[in-house]
């Protein structure tokens, strides 16, 4: 059984869904290093190296501390080919598991780079930042669908990221809220139905940043 990382900020509905689709639900703790409004955010407390439920996983140990961008150097997103990152913050463990697996590291300026993008599939991301957008797109064999930024709430800061709203649960993409209330929502749909994968959200309840949905893999 796999399990699923969330924060407890995340909705009931979501937790719900988790639990009575045979997933182990992980809820994840309040870390205070990590600062207040993001505390309890799985991506900034762990890497997934993949997008898949058996793609890799690399935990934080200690849990890092501090302010941006100290808090975000566990916040990296990873394709099939590529890891993407803010590489001058990424922790040591990190960058050497992803190496490991021959990732091929892109820079983009974005530490909170998983929050500010979502993985899709190994090649196709969602994204509102325009770093992210412009980098992956030059590099020939990413899809990017690029929406209008905000939307997305965080609790204590303007707006949240697309990314920080969601996460691959096998073949469905599953959105901490309803992605119906997000201007470019009729527009992820159609991206994320084009990768033959199905989306989950949940109507009528905002859509709200928890710093992803991450399901474990074998640990590295």
């Amino acid at each position: 059984m796999w399990k699923v990382y969330v924060s407890g900020d995340a909705h009931q509905a979501l937790k719900d869904y988790i639990s009575g689709m045979g997933w182990q639900l992980v809820t994840v703790r309040d870390q205070p290093s990590l600062g207040a409004g993001v505390s309890s955010h799985p991506d900034l407390m762990m890497c997934k190296l993949g997008v898949y439920p058996g793609s890799p996983l690399v935990t934080a140990d200690p849990v890092p501390s501090g302010a941006y961008p100290a808090n975000a150097s566990y916040c990296a997103l990873a394709l099939d080919r590529y890891f993407i990152h803010r590489l001058d913050i990424t922790a040591p463990p990190l960058l050497r598991a992803a190496d490991g697996l021959g990732l091929h590291m892109v820079n983009v300026r974005q530490g909170y780079a998983r929050c500010g993008a979502l993985p899709v599939d190994g090649n196709s991301v969602i994204t509102s930042d325009p770093g992210i957008a412009r980098v992956l797109s030059g590099l020939g064999d990413v899809d990017v669908l690029v929406i209008s930024p905000g939307h997305v709430e965080l609790p204590g800061f303007p707006y949240g990221f697309i990314g920080g709203t969601a996460g691959r649960l096998g073949g469905t993409i599953v959105f901490n809220g309803d992605i119906d209330r997000h201007p470019d929502g009729g527009a992820i749909r159609s991206f994320i139905s084009s990768r033959g994968l199905s989306v989950k959200s949940f109507p009528g309840l905002p859509l709200v940043d928890i710093g992803s949905i991450i399901v474990s893999g074998p640990e590295i």
